[in-house]
């Protein structure tokens, strides 16, 4: 017993050690994406200029459909304005630590991932995390300043068992958005297309900028249960704002596990069926 017992402890020490490598990689590979871009001053000026005049025009886009009833199928202005603030959060965190997808195609394309495939690191890290766009974190800091300010300035928060569903919540949306990811690279593997997959990903996810009941039944089913954009979107707002039940809670979070170990068995499934670009 105690064998075992001690066989477990080093099984978990080699865990936490793998775990931390992969952030020191991935803090590595971050700080050279962020160098690479800073290199360049005036485009990551336009890109987020152009990103905050988006945001802006949307805001006013709000005021101007809620400007004579002050409410969406129930909810008030403020709590609209609060789903497309946290809408914006975890658009562009998933943006930040997962934008290696959006430059995956080359690296299969090219054959470059075979050599990926070698290194002592998970098969899946250079596609998801092997690049970090630094900008988008730099939107981030004054959005997230700006998003406490709202919720506090207009008396959203109800009790703190509220804030801490919210970020519980906040990671199964990491999770989902995760296993999304990963399923559009196993179909690049298998196809070698992925900007459009990806693409359509964002319009989906685009849907849930306002609160998912303006949408009939069927395309809340859709967008729940195959696609569960709001699973990734709508519920952290919801958590937040005191408004999910216990059993909309359960079942999030067993739908971040089932799409995690579902993501992870389609990631296999593609890698054996996977042609390299020199066979």
């Amino acid at each position: 017993m105690e064998d075992d017992a001690k066989l477990k402890i080093k099984n978990e020490k080699l865990k936490i050690k793998g775990v931390l490598k992969l952030i020191r990689v991935w803090l590595m590979v971050s700080s050279r994406a962020a160098q690479s871009q800073l290199l360049t001053n005036w485009a990551g000026v336009l890109f987020l200029l152009g990103k905050v005049i988006r945001f802006l025009l949307f805001f006013l886009f709000l005021f101007v459909i809620l400007g004579k009833n002050n409410s969406l199928v129930g909810y008030t202005r403020e709590q609209v304005i609060l789903f497309f603030l946290e809408f914006n959060l975890i658009d562009i965190t998933t943006q930040f630590f997962f934008r290696g997808v959006y430059v995956f195609r080359p690296l299969v394309v090219s054959g470059n991932f075979d050599l990926d495939l070698l290194r002592p690191l998970p098969s899946f890290f250079r596609p998801i995390f092997g690049w970090t766009d630094v900008l988008d974190l730099i939107t981030l800091i004054p959005l997230w300043i700006y998003f406490i300010w709202f919720i506090i300035f207009h008396n959203l928060i109800f009790n703190s068992m509220d804030v801490i569903l919210f970020f519980f919540f906040l990671l199964n949306s990491l999770i989902v958005a995760f296993s999304l990811h990963l399923f559009v690279c196993s179909i690049c593997l298998l196809t070698t297309e992925i900007d459009h997959m990806i693409m359509v990903y964002r319009d989906l996810t685009n849907m849930a900028r306002f609160p998912t009941e303006i949408y009939q039944k069927g395309i809340q089913f859709i967008l729940t249960f195959p696609i569960p954009i709001i699973i990734l979107i709508t519920v952290p707002a919801k958590a937040l704002m005191g408004l999910l039940s216990w059993q909309m809670a359960g079942f999030s979070f067993l739908i971040g596990i089932i799409f995690l170990k579902w993501s992870f068995k389609f990631w296999q499934y593609s890698l054996k069926r996977y042609s390299s670009a020199s066979s």
